[in-house]
């Protein structure tokens, strides 16, 4: 379905462009692809999504990438290029058998499931072996949360938390293993109900309300991971979509509240905060609200700066100037854009500032921004040089 995403289509292309000017290490050249597969994904380019991790060389990272992607094209009900990524991500599951490759190979099985494609879930049971025990556990724990049967839908109403218990005391190393590998699991499963919510609200069909009770205990576990703020982030979203305003604005103030005392290095919570505040600007907030959520994006700008090295504060920068351009902040933003580029034009590796490159267009793409004429050059020069800067390292 077409999605009302504005975006700026000439720093959408010199993003794509600087992305293939990337040589060097191969797991961060994976990462970058997968990141900005994400991106054209969120803007509802589901073609560009797949075709750009269908052009990157084999990785295990990558199989990762097409189940995130398809999380995002799922909510859009792009179900076509959902297929697509699976099929992608389930023909290079082998290069992620040294590499704890269950974990996604079971996400790609999840999210086949609920698109009711059989055939997709029994190639990628073929595609890795996985032991029975563990894909019998964990496949009849997503069945049971997916569509439970009236004796689980009593206990759920009862005891909402049993799904999501907390690691018991004096738990063994290998139960601390098994429980953090339950929390990634479930978490995974919150975020895809809410995903295919979504779906089902733009095509203005019902959705189960059990999906969502069990992403809202999720919310409140206790996990090894950033996941809760996502979720949280993301049934915000929802309410958001069905038009519950007030309640919407809720779960995001909460959303801000669960990351005010995460450290900088926390990366996650990064793309989050941009996420929020472009929703909530688009349902229009203003006054103290838009107040308070400026005054939280700030702080971040703050903390980033003083306390990441020059490297993530390119990356990390971006995402916060869109929120502060959403949240009509428009100066704070440019100089969030105007530091990043620096950044990049100091940074001595070619490939970072390739990374760096494509970061900061595809951050003024998803903004549908244009940098300012000095930043503008500042990128353009950058760029002109890095033929220079690859050749005296050799890539």
């Amino acid at each position: 379905m077409d999605l009302p995403i504005a975006y700026q289509k000439e720093a959408l292309a010199n993003s794509l462009r600087c992305l293939e000017t990337i040589k060097g290490d191969d797991y961060r050249t994976a990462l970058t692809r997968i990141w900005v597969s994400e991106n054209l994904a969120y803007l509802g380019d589901e073609d560009a999504a797949v075709k750009v991790l269908r052009a990157s060389a084999p990785h295990y990272v990558i199989p990762y990438g097409c189940v995130e992607s398809a999380l995002t094209l799922l909510g859009h009900g792009q179900n076509r290029a959902v297929r697509q990524l699976l099929e992608l991500a389930i023909d290079l599951l082998p290069f992620t058998a040294a590499v704890g490759g269950e974990e996604v190979q079971l996400q790609a099985i999840k999210i086949a499931t609920v698109l009711e494609e059989p055939d997709l879930v029994a190639l990628a049971e073929r595609k890795l072996p996985l032991s029975p025990a563990t894909f019998d556990t964990q496949q009849k724990a997503f069945l049971q949360d997916w569509k439970p049967n009236r004796w689980n839908r009593l206990l759920d109403r009862i005891w909402p938390e049993r799904q999501w218990a907390d690691l018991k005391n004096g738990a063994n190393r290998a139960e601390q293993i098994a429980w953090n590998q339950g929390r990634v699991a479930d978490a995974f499963t919150a975020l895809l109900f809410i995903k295919e919510a979504e779906a089902r609200v733009r095509r203005g069909e019902p959705y189960p309300g059990h999906w969502i009770e069990f992403a809202r205990t999720g919310v409140r576990a206790t996990t090894p991971n950033t996941r809760p703020v996502a979720i949280q982030a993301e049934l915000a979203a929802l309410a958001g979509l069905e038009g519950k305003k007030s309640e919407s604005l809720v779960l995001s103030k909460s959303a801000f509240g669960m990351m005010q005392g995460w450290a900088p290095q926390m990366t996650g919570l990064y793309p989050v905060t941009r996420d929020l505040a472009v929703r909530l600007a688009a349902e229009g907030i203003a006054g103290e609200d838009r107040n308070f959520f400026l005054a939280r994006v700030s702080e971040r700008v703050k903390l980033l700066r003083s306390q990441l090295d020059p490297y993530e504060q390119m990356l990390q920068l971006p995402p916060l100037a869109e929120a502060l351009h959403a949240l009509g902040a428009a100066d704070q933003a440019g100089e969030a854009w105007k530091a990043a580029t620096e950044l990049c034009a100091k940074n001595q590796n070619p490939e970072g500032q390739s990374i760096g490159l494509t970061r900061i267009w595809m951050s003024y793409a998803r903004a549908n921004a244009w940098p300012a004429k000095q930043t503008e050059a500042l990128l353009s020069q950058i760029e002109k040089k890095l033929p220079e800067g690859y050749a005296k390292v050799h890539f």
